[in-house]
């Protein structure tokens, strides 16, 4: 049943006084009872201490005979009790059932006596079943002499007094009752206004107020209750607010952001972490497990919950690698911050790798350069070979320059450091003066060169440098790998929307399919022994694919062993190109 505050109030005051009434009644009742039983035991004990007395004058008599004989002038129960605890008489048992009785060595009031001093104990006797108060003393012989207070009568004195007490309790709670039903009443009229007012206000609604016009403590509360109420409304608006900004910040993170509570259950998880651990829109209530099947998951999560501030650690996740850290919360839980650091791991390893690389491919023709150098030393070398070492060191200088050149272009475009500027050029006059610059390969492969470009598909929006170093590439890698007496081959043709797309076409050894996939990496090569002997350096497709990727084109490869291969790379039309083409057959003689 719901009670009202008025009821409440009423029902508390009579609950007050009754208490009152039960605890005076029984505290009284406490008190008295104590002291009346000190008081008999101050007249018990002076009554035992002349039965101490008068046993020494009949301490030869039967035991039994003494306690009946002391029991008859004390008017109290008299117990003679031996020194191994043994009843040896009681003035209230026959004699020949005092030595039935247990043995009393264990009971308070024996064990203080034996010790010399004054036993004294309030329990109910075990063989007449009565509350009795014992006072017991040790006799000149080693005995105890015990004498032993029915307290029946303390308790009906003390039942009287309480019953008195209580009746005068009742009357004083019925007139209690009376004026506290009225005043509770007068007071929680105003209450039970200002909690209408609180529960308007706990439902959202912070307009309502509870004004009143009196100036005693419930005004002073009314008007406590209003300036909260607008105090709050400003607050609400400023968290609002700033929740608002929190959400958008934690959203924009790059970093996967989430939040869990005591228990582990997700709470919040930004878009970030939504994408790395693919989770639902809504994930609140997710368990660890069900974010990620992970130990190092778990174990991040649970050091957390200990309330332990755990330092950045990095774990993997589906392929990526997560830089995580996680802070307790002061009201339990913890928040977890996962930073992808994937692109920063692959660029570690590239960068390792590129310095083996380079620092192997730079190794092989300085060594060359070394050997045939200090064999050069030796005045007693022939001059025919002489002449040979002297064109190897010559051969390798230029092959370490080559390398070089290529890093430092490669270096120069990966790190931004080169920019695209384009202008409308034409393919087959770039495509013509890169050609001219492989002469040398061209002589000694007698190669033969071609070009098929339709008008319409003549220029490009490029940078001439930039193209002029694609094709120089293209063709000095197809000379590299065509027998003698072969050809290269350039087409063009318009492609989808503006996009021109050119292809280099050779008809050399090919590549295996399975290293396709890896031809564009830096000092990738499809045949290691034959690229090295033939001077590459293994990087110059790398540059063709980022100097294609910088003008927004791709660049791709087909290839099939014994059938040559075509690099094949898109590059953007310009939007007004009214030139025609034309085609360009040219021998290696002719070059």
């Amino acid at each position: 049943m719901r009670l009202r505050v008025d009821q409440k109030l009423f029902l508390t005051y009579l609950v007050v006084i009754a208490m009152v009434v039960v605890a005076l009644t029984l505290g009284v009742g406490a008190l008295l009872r104590r002291h009346l039983t000190g008081l008999m035991a101050t007249d018990v004990q002076r009554e035992l201490a002349l039965a101490t007395s008068l046993y020494d004058m009949r301490r030869a008599a039967p035991p039994d005979d003494v306690a009946d004989w002391l029991g008859a002038l004390s008017g109290r129960r008299v117990t003679l009790i031996g020194p191994d605890g043994g009843v040896l008489g009681d003035s209230e048992l026959p004699a020949d059932s005092a030595h039935q009785l247990e043995n009393h060595a264990s009971r308070p009031e024996v064990r203080t006596a034996l010790a010399g001093g004054v036993g004294r104990a309030v329990r109910m006797s075990t063989s007449v079943r009565i509350d009795h108060l014992y006072l017991a003393r040790r006799t000149p012989d080693g005995r105890v002499l015990r004498l032993a207070v029915p307290l029946h009568e303390v308790r009906r004195m003390v039942v009287r007094v309480q019953r008195g007490i209580f009746s005068v309790g009742m009357l004083a709670l019925a007139l209690t009752g009376v004026l506290s039903f009225g005043f509770s009443r007068a007071v929680t009229h105003r209450l039970r206004r200002m909690a209408g007012v609180a529960r308007a206000m706990a439902g959202g609604d912070l307009a309502l107020r509870a004004r009143s016009g009196e100036q005693d403590e419930l005004g002073a509360m009314a008007d406590a209750l209003d300036t909260l109420a607008s105090e709050l409304q400003r607050r609400l608006r400023q968290l609002e607010g700033e929740r608002a900004e929190m959400q958008v910040l934690i959203d924009a993170m790059a970093e996967a952001v989430i939040a869990v509570d005591a228990e582990g259950r997700v709470q919040r998880a930004n878009p970030a972490a939504q994408r790395i651990f693919s989770l639902p829109p809504d994930p609140r209530g997710l368990l660890p497990r069900e974010v990620a099947r992970r130990e190092e998951f778990a174990d991040l999560v649970r050091h957390a919950l200990r309330g332990q501030s755990m330092p950045p650690r990095e774990l993997t996740h589906d392929g990526r690698n997560l830089l995580a850290t996680a802070q307790p919360l002061p009201s339990g839980g913890s928040v977890m911050v996962f930073l992808d650091v994937s692109e920063l791991r692959r660029l570690e390893d590239v960068r390792r790798d590129f310095v083996a690389n380079a620092s192997h491919e730079l190794k092989t023709p300085l060594t060359a350069i070394r050997g045939y150098a200090e064999t050069l030393l030796d005045p007693d070398l022939p001059a025919e070979l002489r002449g040979q070492f002297t064109q190897t060191v010559k051969a390798n200088a230029d092959r370490l320059q080559r390398i070089v050149e290529d890093l430092l272009d490669l270096s120069r475009i990966e790190s931004g450091g080169w920019r695209v500027e384009p202008e409308i050029v034409s393919i087959t006059e770039l495509a013509a003066e890169a050609w001219a610059g492989v002469q040398e390969g061209v002589r000694i492969k007698s190669a033969r060169f071609s070009a098929q470009v339709p008008h319409e598909c003549e220029f490009v929006w490029a940078d001439p440098s930039a193209l002029r170093q694609i094709f120089s590439n293209l063709f000095g890698n197809s000379l590299r790998y065509i027998s003698e007496g072969g050809s290269v081959d350039l087409h063009a043709r318009c492609g989808a929307g503006t996009a021109i797309e050119i292809s280099v076409r050779d008809d050399g050894s090919g590549i295996p399919s399975a290293h396709l996939p890896r031809i564009f990496e830096r000092f990738y090569r499809a045949d290691t022994a034959r690229s090295r002997a033939e001077g590459g350096t293994g990087l110059g497709l790398s540059i063709v694919r980022h100097l294609v990727e910088a003008h927004g084109g791709r660049v791709e490869a087909e290839s099939e062993l014994g059938r040559g291969t075509t690099i094949r790379f898109t590059l953007p039309a310009p939007e007004d190109a009214d030139t025609g083409g034309h085609e360009m057959e040219e021998a290696d003689d002719d070059s």
